[in-house]
């Protein structure tokens, strides 16, 4: 661990020095703060300067190079100075300054132990494999490596990403700025997304508690709040620990299922905790519905915490810092002016939420809705009469914006849903009140003032802190209503087919609900007058808050318990595992510059495959076959890919006749089939399996289904293995359609390609530029 201290100290200090050049906007957006909004600062630089390198580099302005990202820092700089010398804006800063500065290091203090935390938690598990890390590592590798923005498709050749990349470029800006290897970096980065979680979840949510107390205190006591109050310290500690770290009730499921089947009643027996203790799987909490008991639903209901734990660097845990900045946007510009166009607020607004689309696309949707929604509230309170008036015109402009700030990654992307469909299958209210039932009870007291409150009148409700929380409540909860009735329909088979969209909805529902949570047992304990209803709420609260926090201890110790620490260097399972692969990569990023087009196998998805795209960003003509499906917006073009690829590695040992034209027999499939594994074990070749898909005219090859009928060829055709100048010929065309400079051969091409032909290679004059054992890179 102490050796991992100096990359860790230094990606600090990078983001504590960006943070400094925002400083000076950030204290005035968020001046009505009792912290200034400090915290965000970091993330208001980050985001801007990795807009201003992408747009540069979408218009070819600007290439993607540290003197560029430096240049860019300067005009932030600059801008901040002209800031402050703008009336007495300076003299005020310093003020601020004078007066908050053990509040900032408090939170500086508050960030800094997340990330060292969460850094040593990753030292246990930090290899770069499994899930989607190759996806979301190699993204980054080939942002690294690309001259202009948007970065080029690792696994698709040719092709920018079409995928929501913006939170991988940002973290390839901190890298390129960090002068950290990238294998370092990917685990920083996981634990920087959980340390703004926790720092930014904390500052709203004792801003809330802050904001509502504010009005009634004295000006030594607003000096005092503005400090270390423990009702502020408190309410942000409680959203940030449930939000950053928190589960839900279903640990507390599993102990009451076995008590149940065990003794035919809940007894909470010693037994059943014990047991739910030892074999607890962790993802059980995020696949609860549709799996227990199984039918054919299947969804998905993830929340931070997994996402940090799981570690894939993906775009719904990249964007949860932006969507927390705007919320707290949300909550500081209740108190900006209340003209009929709020410029300032439609502006930002509309720059935060196209970040948030190029990052995690439903997150506009989402927190459109939530924009709308706490717009309409302040409007209501402010002017009843025009209150949907206003909401629509601020709403309207808001979308315009976001579309203009937009354009940079929406003109390069093509969408991948296929329409809305109406849900044929619903959720059981009790496993919906496994997973959110705890935020349900500690919030209803609070809803049932609020609606007494509102058949009087909104205004009596004076308090933007009450609006906002009860503006992310009723958000919450649509989110989650909403799968019940329509989903998005996309490429998953059948029986998943609303998990992505309950996935993507429930996850942002659950940390609305975790955000709200300190401020919520705060003002319902003001509330509740008598003493006894206090006390009991209390020990509601409690209970609940003990059980959410179990779920780390569970998933901490299933994914990284066992193990012993390794370092933040993510590549010891490559260095271990496939030694002569991982010397072609740091040959490669040492030798080859640019992004020249380097052949490998082409891998199925979530495999070891394609280690050579994803570790040097050097891109290949076809990768994980079913993600390129998916972001290509069908099967054709990568089948096409991976054809050729076959092709290039096998030219001249195939037969060309059609495997149609031999016998057939009938296959029924058994549950856990896949094509592959039907094609390894049925016909002692699993890379028969597309032949498979094409012979019975599947759509999807993923799309089967036990005690499906399926059509399989009784004869192979025989190979042959002489050479032919027009096998060569075609050997170079594919070359030249593709562009490809480089061919790579090792253990997974052989794995792939078991006829893998080299011979050709060097005819059509490859030249062996590196060798390790059997790993060759050929240079064409």
């Amino acid at each position: 661990m102490l050796s991992d201290l100096t990359p860790i100290i230094s990606w600090w200090f990078l983001i504590f020095s960006l943070g400094l050049l925002t400083l000076p906007i950030t204290v005035f957006l968020f001046k009505k703060f009792w912290d200034k909004g400090y915290i965000f600062s970091k993330i208001i630089c980050i985001v801007f300067s990795t807009y201003l390198i992408l747009v540069g580099g979408v218009f070819k302005i600007l290439v993607f190079s540290n003197l560029n990202l430096f240049l860019i820092l300067a005009l932030i700089l600059l801008l901040n100075i002209l800031f402050l010398r703008y009336k007495n804006n300076l003299s005020l800063f310093l003020k601020i300054i004078k007066e908050n500065y053990k509040v900032f290091i408090f939170q500086e203090i508050l960030f800094l132990s997340i990330l060292v935390v969460w850094s040593f938690v990753r030292g246990f598990a930090s290899d770069i494999e499994g899930l989607e890390k190759y996806m979301d590592w190699g993204f980054i590798n080939s942002a690294l490596r690309s001259k202009f923005l948007p970065p080029q498709d690792m696994w698709f050749s040719g092709e920018i990403i079409n995928y929501y990349y913006f939170g991988h470029i940002i973290f390839a800006v901190l890298t390129k700025l960090s002068t950290i290897s990238s294998a370092i970096t990917y685990n920083l980065s996981i634990a920087t997304v959980c340390a703004f979680t926790f720092s930014f979840t904390f500052s709203i949510a004792s801003n809330l508690v802050f904001l509502t107390i504010k009005p009634s205190l004295s000006r030594e006591g607003a000096h005092r709040a503005g400090g270390f109050v423990p009702k502020i310290i408190i309410a942000g500690l409680i959203s940030a620990l449930l939000l950053t770290f928190g589960g839900n009730l279903h640990s507390v499921y599993k102990i009451a299922k076995i008590d149940i089947q065990d003794n035919g009643k809940l007894v909470l027996s010693k037994k059943a905790i014990s047991e739910s203790a030892d074999k607890y799987w962790y993802p059980d909490a995020t696949r609860f519905i549709g799996h227990d008991p199984d039918i054919k639903d299947k969804t998905i209901h993830e929340f931070p915490l997994y996402s940090f734990v799981v570690a894939d660097l993906h775009g719904h845990m990249n964007d949860i810092p932006i969507v927390l900045f705007f919320m707290a946007f949300l909550l500081a510009s209740s108190f900006f002016s209340s003209a009929l166009i709020n410029y300032p607020v439609i502006i930002i607004s509309g720059f935060v939420l196209s970040i948030a689309y190029m990052t995690n696309a439903w997150d506009f949707a989402i927190y459109g809705l939530l924009f709308a929604v706490f717009t309409f509230f302040l409007n209501l309170k402010n002017d009843r009469k025009s209150a949907i008036k206003k909401t629509l015109i601020n709403g309207v402009l808001t979308i315009a914006a976001w579309f203009i700030f937009s354009i940079p990654f929406s003109s390069n992307f093509v969408p991948m849903t296929n329409g809305i469909r109406i849900s044929d299958g619903h959720s059981a209210f009790y496993q919906l009140f496994i997973l959110y039932g705890g935020f349900w009870l500690i919030v209803l007291p609070l809803i049932l003032s609020f609606i007494k409150n509102f058949k009087l009148k909104i205004k009596n409700y004076n308090s933007n802190s009450d609006l906002f929380v009860f503006a992310l409540i009723i958000t919450a909860t649509i989110l989650i209503i909403i799968p019940e009735l329509v989903y998005l329909k996309d490429i998953y088979i059948y029986e998943h087919r609303r998990a992505n969209t309950m996935f993507k909805l429930v996850y942002q529902a659950f940390m609305m609900y975790a955000l709200v949570s300190g401020y919520v047992f705060y003002k319902t304990r003001l509330l509740l007058k008598s003493k006894i209803p206090n006390i009991l709420y209390g020990i509601l609260f409690t209970l609940i808050f003990s059980i959410h926090l179990i779920y780390p201890y569970f998933a901490i110790k299933s994914f990284y318990g066992s193990k012993t620490y390794q370092g933040l260097w993510g590549l010891n399972y490559l260095k271990d595992g496939y030694s002569d692969n991982f010397k072609a990569i740091d040959w490669i990023n040492k030798n080859i510059s640019g992004q020249p087009v380097m052949l490998e196998a082409v891998g199925d998805s979530y495999t070891t495959f394609n280690q050579i795209s994803v570790a040097t960003g050097l891109p290949t003509v076809e990768g994980w076959i079913v993600h390129e499906w998916l972001w290509r917006g069908g099967y054709d073009k990568p089948k096409q890919r991976q054809d050729d690829v076959q092709a290039i590695y096998e030219s001249s040992t195939k037969n060309n006749e059609p495997l149609e034209n031999n016998k057939n027999i009938e296959y029924t499939v058994s549950s856990g089939d896949t094509l592959w594994k039907i094609s390894k074990e049925q016909l002692k070749n699993e890379y028969l399996w597309k032949e498979i898909a094409s012979l019975n005219n599947l759509e999807n090859p993923s799309l089967i289904h036990p005690n499906q009928k399926l059509i399989l060829y009784a004869e192979i055709p025989e190979t042959k293995n002489e050479s032919s100048s027009s096998d060569l010929n075609r050997l170079k065309k594919l070359i030249q359609k593709y562009n490809i400079q480089y061919i790579f051969v090792g253990t997974k091409e052989y794995e792939k390609y078991p006829e893998l032909n080299e011979d050709n290679f060097i005819k059509i004059g490859g030249q062996i530029i590196f060798q390790s054992g059997k790993t060759k890179i050929y240079q064409l």
